[in-house]
């Protein structure tokens, strides 16, 4: 494990992917499957743009074995530490190699630095922008690729990399694609689609991200996920998600705030629901959510914004707007709760690939780095 960025030697070349967080409307919560990662219910989710995972792979020339991979994720421009789930990672990029060996040699273990805009771990999709990132990258770099349309020439489309992602985060098939995107769980998890459906020009929103808690939530999605099925209102809660699915698209297809606020906001306070009454009970968020909630809620009634929020699994909320009330709102927010901190997000692109003659300045840990 490596504590600084890893050395290249004069012939390796570096491939850098740069995927963003997303948003879930309609929440993926509980799993058919865990092992394959089959969500038990249709989602629909609003990839960002400036929340974001930034991963770069290079061919590690003097490994001792094929699965001895470096990696680490960095925390400022001169620091890394451990990433989190070494054997997590490891055993994710040996299944991912055989997935890629009929595209290229895919030969070699793999240097990879990986670092963050935004906190991780505290409900905001961290492992879907990571696992996206880090996708792309292993791939680019196992078939010496530099772009998506070399990818493409391989015969490795969005959809491949989208159905690899997911193995390692079930929520990382959507950060791939941009706009709005609708995963389908299909009737096996062999027969799962995941479908941009709407594009970003369609319709752009701002995510203005709330953070009220930094920390790492105490319970993690993966044993949150697990526990699903142990809540009496789960059944109930599946039942109806295929009305609110079909509503929320429309919704995004007319371009309609209110009625999306208004879907999205049952939808979260649902899933919170479900996971209150697992067992054992799952708590994501505390009085401090809760009191920016009914401030919103209250705020919007008296029509101060227009604005609504969601949340994923962690105690922060992400309130969609339009662009056009964005500075207003965040300015209101940020009046109300002066300890809180805002990332200003919007509906993004998806993921990108770049070789290093090409690579932009970017300075890690944008909002506070881990």
């Amino acid at each position: 494990m490596v504590k600084n960025t890893p050395q290249q030697t004069e012939n390796e070349t570096t491939v850098r992917a740069t995927a963003p967080s997303n948003i879930a409307l309609i929440k993926y919560w509980g799993k058919s499957d865990a092992t394959l990662n089959w969500p038990a219910n249709d989602s629909i989710s609003m990839t960002l743009s400036r929340a974001r995972t930034i991963t770069s792979a290079t061919i590690r020339s003097n490994a001792p074995a094929e699965n001895c991979h470096r990696l680490a994720f960095r925390t400022s421009a001169t620091k890394s530490i451990a990433v989190r789930d070494q054997e997590k990672t490891t055993r994710f990029l040996e299944w991912l190699r055989r997935e890629i060996k009929p595209y290229g040699s895919a030969e070699g273990a793999l240097d990879l630095l990986t670092y963050n805009s935004f906190p991780s771990s505290c409900g905001i999709a961290s492992s879907a922008s990571g696992f996206a990132a880090l996708t792309v990258a292993a791939t680019a770099a196992w078939t010496g690729t530099k772009n998506f349309a070399e990818l493409h020439d391989l015969g490795i489309s969005r959809a491949h990399l989208s159905d690899w992602a997911r193995r390692g985060s079930g929520s990382a098939c959507r950060s791939i694609h941009g706009g709005f995107v609708q995963w389908e769980r299909g009737h096996s998890p062999n027969t799962q689609k995941i479908n941009p459906v709407f594009s970003v020009e369609h319709w752009p929103l701002t995510d203005l991200i709330v953070l009220i808690d930094r920390g790492a939530k105490s319970t993690s999605s993966t044993e949150g996920h697990a526990r699903a099925f142990t809540s009496p209102l789960m059944n109930v809660r599946l039942s109806g998600l295929g009305e609110r699915l079909k509503n929320c698209a429309q919704a995004i297809e007319g371009r309609d705030l209110e009625r999306l606020g208004t879907i999205i906001e049952a939808e979260s306070i649902e899933m919170h629901a479900v996971m209150m009454t697992s067992n054992p009970r799952t708590d994501y968020f505390g009085s401090a959510t809760i009191n920016f909630i009914s401030w919103l809620r209250k705020s919007r009634a008296k029509g101060e914004f227009s604005a609504w929020f969601t949340l994923d699994a962690g105690p922060n909320p992400h309130v969609l707007c339009r662009p056009e009330d964005a500075a207003a709102v965040k300015a209101t927010i940020l009046q109300n709760f002066p300890s809180s901190s805002v990332i200003h997000d919007q509906t993004g692109s998806g993921a990108i690939l770049e070789s290093e003659q090409n690579f932009g300045e970017f300075i890690p840990g944008g909002f506070d780095g881990h």
